[in-house]
């Protein structure tokens, strides 16, 4: 265990054991009792005083310094984003934005192309057109996706000690570890896609050429593939947070990962799996109001068109999809960043004795921002 780092005002380092940290100076020894002490007031002077402090420090910002439980992390990330929305909403928006523009160009590349080829298009034109841009939004949106999560680990950190970072504060601390972020995404994702669409392009193959029996092994083949993939995803959930919060290297950031889960793979399972029904569930609220209202609101305009109205509601009604799975997104990503950054801070609590550190660090008044 070694206390985190300080950086400058309000900016901690949460470096990994066997890291140099600089010493924080020992804790001032309690005044001397006098005569006043044993008055009447003297148990509440000292709960006003010691007592006080001490209940402070177990919980100075969204999370108790101790081991948490399911309940403390959820509550915990509510909190965070409760307390702080400017910062995880903000900076969510903006990963948003990106994934918006780059569907917007792919929009407008694709009725370009359409227009020019008009009906002599292929249908292999057709379907390579559709795999990239599918393939490039996956891209662009797990990149953003890990991105957030990475960034996002700070403000979560900063709340733990009781601290609000704003979105600018937050950008200029983490803006460069992003490509190392980015790395640490193709580093994940790309094996994980390159393994599966072989796996299921060679039981197509096997299928589509008479092969029932290859083709119905590489089916059984491909979902032990999955299964092994998630649970290598799991012991890699912490290496996003761990990345940005002991600013580490993609490497380093994964063996870190990988170390902190071990013997806590169930539970990091667990939390995960609930945290992610819960984000399910909103999505699915939202994603279903955006568009009841997109589509009645684009029936109501297309009527009123005339000719062309069906083309009109139609892309007044997917408008509204794609901008309602955005904002869900938008309000959903944080929620998971904060839990898989709470989640880095109790494994570090429970294995390294982290919390002690984290008390300091919240009662340090260099740190104090």
């Amino acid at each position: 265990m070694s206390d985190p780092r300080v950086e400058g005002r309000g900016s901690p380092r949460w470096t990994a054991p066997g890291a140099p940290s600089p010493a924080l100076p020992p804790a001032p020894p309690p005044p001397p009792p006098t005569s006043a002490s044993y008055g009447p007031q003297a148990g509440h002077a000292a709960y006003q005083g010691g007592w006080a402090t001490a209940l402070t420090a177990h919980k100075p910002g969204i999370i108790p310094l101790r081991p948490l439980g399911l309940g403390d992390i959820l509550e915990g990330s509510f909190a965070a984003l409760r307390r702080n929305p400017k910062a995880f909403i903000g900076l969510a928006l903006l990963t948003s934005l990106v994934v918006l523009l780059v569907l917007g160009a792919l929009a407008a590349l694709a009725y370009l192309v359409a227009t020019q080829l008009g009906d002599s298009a292929s249908t292999g034109v057709v379907a390579a057109g559709l795999v990239g841009g599918f393939t490039l939004v996956y891209a662009v949106t797990a990149v953003t996706a890990v991105a957030l999560t990475g960034i996002l680990a700070y403000p979560v950190g900063e709340g733990v000690l009781g601290r609000k970072p704003t979105a600018a504060q937050t950008w200029r601390r983490t803006r460069r570890m992003v490509p190392r972020l980015a790395g640490l995404c193709l580093v994940i994702f790309v094996p994980t896609v390159l393994v599966i669409g072989g796996l299921v392009g060679l039981a197509a193959w096997a299928f589509t050429g008479g092969s029932d029996s290859l083709g119905a092994l590489l089916v059984f083949v491909v979902l032990g593939a999955v299964i092994t993939l998630v649970a290598l995803g799991i012991r890699l959930a912490m290496s996003t947070p761990a990345l940005v919060l002991e600013d580490l290297g993609v490497v380093a950031s994964l063996r870190r990962s990988w170390a902190l889960t071990r013997g806590r793979f169930w539970r990091t399972l667990g939390v995960l799996l609930v945290a992610g029904i819960l984000v399910a569930i909103v999505q699915q609220v939202i994603g279903f109001g955006v568009q009841v209202v997109g589509s009645l609101l684009g029936f109501a305009i297309g009527s009123t068109v005339g000719d062309g109205g069906e083309l009109v509601a139609m892309v007044i009604t997917i408008a509204f999809v794609v901008v309602g799975s955005l904002f869900a997104s938008m309000v959903c990503q944080p929620f998971l960043a904060a839990v898989t950054a709470l989640l880095y801070t109790d494994a570090r609590i429970r294995k390294e004795g982290f919390d002690l550190a984290l008390v300091r660090a919240a009662t340090d008044p260099r740190a104090a921002g």
